[in-house]
């Protein structure tokens, strides 16, 4: 599994039969931009982009990075020249590095973009895995309701300020609270999570590919029941890999039941590491999590920045091709 963090916290193709059509899941609004995407790499929500005019170049869509940035192999195609500013701190989830800035110039995605953007050069993925182009970051999700439609594999962008809203039934809607890292990056956001009785706030990060929690929430919510925490319960064949090529043992473990608003997950398989990233947040002793894209793949939904609001689809029809 590899995540991508950006900035000082930071840094399966398909068409849909189901019922939900976009005109129907969505109250009627001027759509920007109309984009589309596929479940790549490994399982992560992944858009064409342009970058000054050249491409398509693959992009990761990740709501857990603050900052839009490309991967080292764009780098041979593009002419990016040294930004003039300080280093950007990225963090991984197993650890941190200052990489320098790079201007990235125009990054154009369905016809939203980024101009004269600054971002770093992530470095490429070790064999055998296959890095992308880019990632792209809350630096750009967060200028539009984001509706991320998985019937339909289509990601729509609304005005910010404009009334889109899901408006069919089957949806659920909760808060999202945003939490600052520092002066100079912009707010990741928050939702809880209930388990087994217990509120756990978790970072909505498509950017992970699974969902991981801390040790404090497995402790939350297992209140009552023994649980062997010794690290040699590990399973050895339970690792994560971060950003930089730095590899974690994990404990994977099954929760019958997850609910998010009135969305719900049953069985589903989950990691717990205590990992460097709840230190930086301030959470390592406090229930905590980052809710992955494996939770997102078969439902749809839109991200309401600017009135923090989350909304959750219904899980998708059955597909063909």
């Amino acid at each position: 599994m590899k995540r991508v963090i950006s900035l000082v916290l930071l840094a399966i193709a398909s068409i849909a039969t189901g019922p939900l059509a976009a005109a129907q899941s969505i109250a009627e609004n001027e759509t920007l931009a109309e984009i589309p995407y596929r479940l790549r790499y490994q399982g992560w929500i992944t858009v064409d982009a342009t970058v000054n005019g050249l491409g398509p170049y693959h992009f990761i869509v990740d709501s857990g990075a603050t900052i839009t940035s490309a991967f080292e192999n764009l780098a041979r195609y593009q002419a990016f020249t040294p930004a003039d500013r300080e280093d950007i701190r990225i963090l991984g989830l197993t650890g941190a590095k200052a990489l320098p800035a790079y201007n990235l110039g125009t990054i154009d995605f369905g016809g939203a973009r980024l101009e004269n953007h600054v971002g770093v050069l992530l470095p490429d993925w070790l064999p055998p895995n296959t890095p992308p182009q880019g990632v792209l970051g809350l630096d750009f999700l967060s200028r539009y309701k984001v509706h991320i439609d998985a019937n339909y594999r289509l990601i729509r962008l609304y005005e910010s300020g404009g009334d889109a809203r899901p408006s069919s039934k089957g949806w659920s809607r909760t808060n999202l609270k945003p939490i600052s890292i520092s002066d100079k990056a912009m707010p990741l956001h928050t939702v809880k999570v209930q388990v087994r009785g217990s509120y756990i706030p978790c970072i909505v990060d498509l950017g992970a590919s699974g969902t991981i929690f801390n040790t404090a929430a497995l402790r939350a919510m297992m209140a009552g029941i023994r649980v062997n925490m010794n690290r040699s319960t590990m399973s050895t064949g339970s690792r994560i890999n971060d950003i930089f090529e730095n590899t974690a043992r994990v404990r994977p473990i099954k929760i019958t039941r997850l609910r998010l608003g009135n969305a719900i997950w049953r069985n589903k398989i989950f990691l717990v590491y205590d990992a460097p990233i709840f230190e930086e947040l301030g959470r390592s002793s406090r229930p905590f999590c980052l809710l992955g894209a494996d939770l997102f793949t078969d439902r749809s939904i839109m991200f309401d920045f600017e009135d923090e609001k989350l909304y959750i689809g219904p899980v998708r029809g059955p597909t063909t091709g």
